[in-house]
């Protein structure tokens, strides 16, 4: 009895001494990152904030504050575009599990979850929660935003977690976490089983090198913290599932190391770090070979890791033709207990079959679309099937219609460049990069603000004169919307970008952020042929341009070289390898299209790059090869696409020393 009346005072004085509705609010505005203060009024985080205490006091789960603030209380998963779905469906939640424990509402949450949607492979950009009921599909990136979206609208902690790659197959992927009153249990989102720790993937997470979860503010938990900011703490869990070691680099103090996996025919970047005076760095791992960077200026070096310790030595230069074979072996498999018995995975997919036949029966279509096609023929479906299927799926009529309506009136005006229909996207289409759909034109437009500006140049100038920079608020790179950034003159150096692309167009003047490089650029006025490149931080070119000056600037043609690759005719990009450009301040990978044709000439900008190639074995382990070249401006470079089909004496496991003479073959271009 004594025990039950201390236990009550204590939940009462921990009741008592919560934050109010203001201060909780106040947290979510010191913890979320510069785009969702930007994006939602403090009115909409307000009613948010009121559902939650209202589900916190009515379903009585006794949750802790800490695993509370940052995994209950904040609306943000990952980098989905946020919605109404806790307002919207809480209540259905809650009374779904009414009267069940932690454990038994979680599987009953993802049951939920299944219902409303499955997996289907899609673009990089993540649907809301809302978005993904309504197409009734998802990557597993937006079936675990759903999932603890689910659960934390039912007063659960949750989060999502991911192998930013897999070691031993190249794919990725992203499952949630739940916390049950002690500890914290896994669960494939979307895909129910009969127990926690349970899913198809038990075996392949046995052999994971990284497991990251994205915490919302600066988190204080028992986790390894892989990077924390005033708005975001990034966490690694790896030591929850399986073995791990601490590994430790030693390179020279100042350097920017990099721990990387291969997956996909490139070195993924899974952590970076600057070492200290003492010239270290360290993360935890799984136990497999992991290849680690390490760069100063125009120095670097890289080495495999298959130890607790590695050192690196910076014997490279930036513009050093050179070639490197590695063997790479990820950790073995030993997969974790399911503690599941044949009885309750048999009951398990008999009710999996029911939720495939409630899913099937809901309507899984976009009314807004339907209706905008509907009304606008065969103009609004071209509007319409400028953007990709999953934009389809989820974008609102008044994106659509700003689109049509401002595109419209800019060319009646008379004012746009006269352009060929290819070029049409880069006007019209209201999706820019990764950033959300918001109706951007009207708002422009009614400005009166194209009087004003006359050419993409005085566009720039424009943004730079009355957009703030930023840049300490968004350590996620979330896009932020156009209209956000018009509303509000704040934004970041990528938002400021989307919104010169958004600000071209809505004034008729061809432009885009390059998909392959990730350039911002826009067509010349006289030939409507070539592509400009803009830095919106270059003032002096800028203003010089606007004060009648003769700076050339050379068009994306004007900049390049050739790239030849023999023996790459069957060859794809990604499957087989990738380039990188690495005489850049961070090192980009070339993002071509992943289903592409093959392909054996590349026009790129001059520079210095890496090409990536590798072979994946059976055992999941992988010969990789990789030539770093320079390719001069107007010139053409080849070069041999090497596929290693096994072991040789020049792949030394954990020794990248053994380096091939370069094959480069400058021709005359």
């Amino acid at each position: 009895m004594f025990k039950r009346l201390s236990i009550a005072l204590a939940l009462a004085l921990a009741i008592s001494c919560s934050p109010d509705p203001q201060q909780y609010t106040d947290w979510l505005y010191e913890s979320m990152p510069l785009p969702d203060s930007l994006q939602h009024p403090r009115s909409w985080w307000e009613a948010n904030v009121a559902k939650t205490l209202e589900v916190r006091k009515k379903m009585h789960w006794g949750i802790p504050e800490r695993e509370f603030r940052h995994f209950v209380l904040p609306l943000r998963v990952n980098n989905e575009s946020l919605d109404d779905f806790r307002l919207v469906y809480s209540d259905t939640l809650c009374a779904r599990v009414k009267g069940m424990n932690l454990t038994q509402a979680a599987l009953e949450i993802n049951h939920w979850c299944h219902e409303q949607a499955s997996y289907e492979p899609s673009d990089a950009r993540t649907s809301s929660p809302m978005a993904t009921v309504r197409r009734g599909l998802g990557r597993c990136g937006e079936e675990s935003v759903l999932t603890v979206a689910a659960l934390r609208a039912a007063g659960i902690p949750a989060r999502q977690v991911y192998t930013p790659r897999w070691a031993h197959v190249d794919d990725n992927h992203a499952w949630v976490e739940v916390f049950t009153g002690k500890a914290w249990h896994f669960l494939g989102a979307c895909e129910p089983a009969p127990t926690l720790d349970n899913a198809w993937f038990n075996g392949p997470v046995s052999r994971a090198m990284l497991l990251h979860t994205k915490v919302a503010g600066d988190y204080s938990g028992p986790e390894d913290v892989i990077q924390r900011t005033p708005c975001y703490t990034e966490i690694n869990v790896i030591r929850n599932y399986v073995p791990s070691r601490h590994l430790e680099v030693s390179t020279e103090p100042g350097a920017t190391v990099v721990f990387t996996i291969y997956n996909y025919s490139e070195f993924y970047p899974v952590a970076t770090y600057v070492t200290g005076a003492d010239g270290t760095a360290s993360l935890f791992t799984g136990i497999g070979d992991m290849l680690v960077w390490a760069r100063k200026e125009d120095r670097f070096g890289f080495a495999i890791a298959s130890s607790d310790k590695v050192s690196i030595e910076l014997n490279h230069s930036i513009g050093e033709p050179f070639s490197s074979d590695v063997l790479i072996v990820p950790p073995a498999e030993n997969p974790i207990p399911t503690g599941s018995t044949p009885e309750m995975e048999e009951a398990n997919a008999q009710r999996l079959a029911e939720e495939d036949a409630i899913r099937a029966s809901h309507p899984h279509n976009n009314p807004d679309a339907e209706d905008f096609v509907s009304e606008y023929g065969h103009v609004g479906e071209s509007v319409l099937n400028m953007l990709t299927a999953k934009d389809r799926g989820d974008v609102t009529r008044d994106v659509l219609e700003d689109a049509i309506e401002g595109t419209a009136t800019i060319l009646a005006s008379g004012k746009a460049f006269p352009f060929k229909p290819d070029i049409l996207p880069y006007v019209a289409s209201q999706r820019i990069e990764l950033e959300p759909l918001r109706p951007y034109r009207w708002a422009i437009l009614f400005s009166g603000i194209g009087d004003k500006i006359n050419s993409p140049w005085e566009a720039a100038a424009w943004v730079r004169g009355n957009i703030r920079l930023k840049e300490d608020r968004n350590p996620q790179n979330l896009r932020i919307s156009p209209l956000a950034t018009w509303e509000s003159r704040i934004t970041d150096k990528k938002g400021r970008d989307i919104f010169f692309v958004a600000l071209c167009r809505t004034l008729g003047f061809p432009a885009r952020i390059d998909p392959v490089t990730g350039k911002t650029q826009f067509l010349q006025a006289k030939s409507l042929e070539s592509w400009v490149d803009i830095n919106l931080d270059d003032a002096a070119t800028i203003n010089a341009r606007l004060s009648g000056q003769s700076v050339p600037v050379a068009t994306q043609a004007q900049k390049t070289g050739h790239l030849k690759l023999t023996g790459a005719d069957n060859a794809l990009y990604y499957n087989n390898y990738t380039l990188t450009r690495m005489d850049l301040p961070v090192a980009r990978l070339l993002e071509y299209e992943e289903d592409g044709p093959a392909r054996s000439s590349y026009e790129l900008d001059a520079g210095y790059y890496l090409l990536t190639s590798g072979t994946r074995q059976e055992d999941g382990s992988v010969l990789a090869h990789m030539e770093f070249f320079s390719l001069p401006q107007g010139k053409t470079i080849t070069l041999p696409l090497v596929l290693p089909e096994s072991e040789s004496t020049a792949i030394k496991r954990g020794d990248p020393s053994a380096e091939a003479g370069s094959s480069i073959q400058p021709n005359a271009f």
